[in-house]
């Protein structure tokens, strides 16, 4: 039986600068059941996420560059629509990464069946996926959050962060947000009680603006952005402090690149960790990430936040927003 998929392909590596919709194009092609592909799964949701900016060039990175032509990858829910292997039945929810399109021939080994839960599916996309699971790692197994701390977060509108800012304010840590519109300003302080929030592009100094929020300083900070906060909040940490670097989203579009941390010193002197970490190292650590999150989510102790576009057509809109900051929580193609 032949089936028609349909797909977002890059038309170009693009080496610096935000992406434009006309880097990418929705391609159509012929998909069928075979002994070596046998089950057929039709997508639910996809999910949309910084990294894949750095697979638009040909440079080498942490994961391969995508082909151009051809299907793009991310994280994605689907339905399991025809199986001839034993191990999944029809109707059955599974998890794969063959997103980026709205149905896809494969065998058992490429999905993970996914339990019923008693709330939205896209969860596992969420804070019960990728998302949870980086704010989780990069806090206890890099950043060794403990009990009461302070805790600088940037970029914490996004998925990740949103959920780091609750994950610390559950062990009952003073949170600092920074975000880039009010409206994430709002939604930080008035839903997910964040001890004080801020627009950075409101502020004129950034480093005399984190020592006035929090004049003792921080003992972690949890870095999406990189850049010139990077710099600024290496100023307010305090001796011994942790800084886990989780993505450099501030840096990703730039045409020219930036320059070096230049104060150094700081670090030395203050005895500083700065550690980078990438969520990808850690695919078979799942618990006592599921157990706890799970429980988190039961109890309303972490809430999160999806901004949607939908069909397969507007998943590169959704990538170039995304980029833009104009989503809050978690960006989302519903197919």
């Amino acid at each position: 039986m032949a089936i028609i998929s349909k797909y977002v392909a890059l038309k170009n590596y693009i080496p610096t600068g935000l992406p434009k919709e006309t880097d990418f194009e929705i391609k159509s092609k012929e998909i069928s059941i075979n002994k070596e592909k046998n089950i057929l799964v039709s997508n639910s949701w996809i999910s949309v996420d910084p990294y894949m900016r750095a697979r638009m060039t040909e440079r080498k990175n942490y994961k391969p560059p995508f082909k151009i032509g051809e299907e793009m990858e991310g994280y994605a829910i689907g339905k399991v629509e025809i199986s001839n292997d034993k191990s999944f039945n029809v109707g059955d929810l599974v998890f794969s990464n063959h997103g980026m399109r709205d149905n896809f021939v494969c065998n058992a080994d490429k999905l993970k069946k996914l339990k019923a839960i008693d709330m939205p599916i896209q969860s596992y996309l969420g804070p019960l996926g990728m998302t949870g699971h980086t704010a989780y790692i990069g806090l206890f197994k890099h950043g060794e959050l403990k009990a009461g701390q302070t805790v600088l977060v940037s970029s914490a509108g996004g998925s990740v962060g949103s959920t780091v800012c609750q994950i610390a304010k559950n062990l009952g840590c003073k949170v600092i947000a920074s975000t880039g519109s009010d409206e994430k300003v709002d939604w930080l302080k008035n839903e997910l009680k964040v001890d004080y929030a801020f627009n950075y592009k409101k502020v004129e100094n950034l480093v005399l603006h984190l020592k006035e929020i929090c004049p003792d300083g921080f003992d972690l900070y949890f870095d999406n952005v990189g850049g010139d906060f990077l710099e600024s909040a290496i100023f307010q940490m305090k001796n011994f402090g942790r800084i886990v670097v989780c993505g450099r989203i501030s840096q990703m579009n730039v045409t020219i690149p930036g320059s070096g941390i230049k104060n150094m010193a700081h670090v030395l002197v203050k005895r500083l960790t700065i550690k980078g970490f990438l969520i990808f190292d850690h695919e078979n650590e799942r618990e006592p990430f599921e157990t706890d999150m799970l429980k988190w989510l039961s109890e309303g102790k972490v809430k999160f936040k999806e901004t949607v576009y939908s069909g397969i057509e507007e998943a590169p809109k959704s990538f170039i927003d995304l980029l833009k900051g104009k989503n809050i929580g978690k960006m989302l193609v519903k197919i």
